[in-house]
């Protein structure tokens, strides 16, 4: 077993193990996996390896729907995290004098990768950001004092009529009078599908003042500001989850040739998914004047789903050599071919402190395609003790395949539509072996 993410081991038929051993003329009960350290006889025997390793795993990447909005985002990301995988061998018994050796190889890794980007509002005495179709509501008022004169006063009315005809709204004001008058206020109410917010900031010592008010629902959101709004800013996250499972069932037989080498094609089933979770997320980060007070953001987000599935065969070659009766290194080459479905789902919510709004905006498509794997990698095993083995591994392997999202411009802006681009995986593990 190796662990790694884009492609796992790959093994060769075993009517091609018996073509091999007629070639050979060599027998040999060797059990198939490759961390065997020298040839057996007829011991060969159940093995159980368990490993962890580290992935790096470059993925095609893609912006948001609304570039305008969220930005366009860059070409490739690299998702990194922890894999765990398990294998489990078992002897079949022979053709002719030829072992064959069953393995069943299974792993899931977590990936994750983050971006994010803050543009600061200092200089700017006002902001206006509207998302979707602006829902049924108004901002009534929303007024600030200018800098430099007390008393700093903001006030802030704002109402929502929601797409289910429920209805919210927020009147709210704050006024600093003296040097020392400082107020940061926050509030928000929900409707049915839908809500309001609106948030004060003033400062007598500066003197400066700051109000903020937004509406929402199931459709989409209005967001105002208005002041002084330098200690704010605009944040842009790209955040990106990802979940890779591997499952290989293998067909396998170890030749034992002269001078401790050792050769095991393989041949089998094997499944596969990648589920990515993108979220794209752009927030307003409202400055306090008061020290420890934070106020609570308010954005939007597009949420995005795009899955993989592959149903396929692997095929792989593995080289080992026994340096000494207690350590061995093995090389081995992967190849195959796989049936790969895509589906992809996205939709955009606002963000409002205490306040559900639902999603809106839903998009869904699927693709169906052919996907080849390839990969290479190296290992070395040392037996501490009888019938055990601790292994390190490392590996690249590269799907030709993997789903990404490219847009088309239409009458209405954009059109998300499911695309093609490579993935390539660079991995180290370590791993421990025990035969029964």
């Amino acid at each position: 077993m190796r662990i790694r993410q884009a492609v796992l081991p790959q093994k060769v038929a075993a009517i091609l193990v018996a073509v091999l051993a007629s070639l050979t003329g060599t027998t040999s009960t060797a059990r198939a996996d490759d961390t065997t350290l020298a040839p057996q006889n007829e011991d060969a025997t159940p093995s159980l390896e368990i490993g962890t390793g580290i992935n790096w795993l470059s993925l095609p990447s893609w912006g948001s729907r609304r570039p305008d909005f969220f930005g366009s985002g860059d070409s490739r990301v690299v998702d990194d995290g922890l894999n765990l995988g398990i294998s489990l061998d078992l002897p079949l018994g022979q053709i002719g004098s030829q072992p064959l050796v069953l393995e069943w190889n299974g792993s899931i890794a977590g990936l994750s990768s983050n971006s994010t980007n803050r543009t600061s509002l200092a200089g700017q005495n006002s902001l206006n950001l509207s998302f979707g179709n602006s829902a049924n509501g108004s901002i009534n008022t929303l007024t600030a004092s200018p800098a430099g004169i007390l008393p700093a006063a903001a006030v802030a009315d704002v109402t929502v009529n929601d797409s289910a005809g429920g209805t919210a709204h927020i009147n709210s004001t704050a006024s600093s009078s003296d040097p020392t008058g400082r107020i940061t206020q926050f509030a928000s109410s929900s409707s049915i599908t839908g809500g309001v917010f609106t948030a004060l900031v003033t400062n007598g010592g500066t003197p400066s003042a700051a109000a903020y008010a937004a509406y929402a629902d199931n459709t989409g959101l209005t967001l105002r500001a208005t002041g002084d709004l330098s200690n704010s800013a605009i944040v842009d996250e790209r955040s990106e989850d990802a979940t890779v499972i591997d499952q290989e069932l293998l067909l396998g037989a170890p030749i034992d040739l002269q001078g401790g080498w050792t050769i095991t094609p393989k041949f089998g089933p094997m499944y596969r998914s990648i589920d990515r979770d993108v979220d794209f997320r752009r927030t307003l980060v409202i400055g306090s004047s008061i020290p420890g007070i934070s106020v609570p953001q308010v954005g939007v987000e597009q949420n995005d789903e795009l899955d993989a599935r592959y149903v396929g065969a692997l095929a792989e070659l593995g080289i080992a050599k026994a340096l000494q009766p207690d350590l061995s290194v093995s090389l081995d080459a992967r190849f195959g071919g796989a049936y790969l479905h895509s589906r992809y789902r996205s939709h955009y919510s606002a963000v409002l402190p205490s306040v559900s709004t639902g999603a809106f905006d839903f998009v869904s498509e699927t693709r169906d395609d052919a996907s080849l794997l390839a990969g290479i990698g190296a290992g070395l095993r040392y037996a501490p003790k009888e019938n055990l083995l601790v292994g390190l591994n490392a590996g690249i392997d590269y799907l030709n395949k993997v789903p990404t999202i490219n847009y088309i411009a239409d009458a209405g802006g954009v059109s998300p539509t499911i695309g093609m681009s490579h993935a390539i995986d660079y991995n180290v593990s370590v791993s421990i072996t025990w035969r029964f």
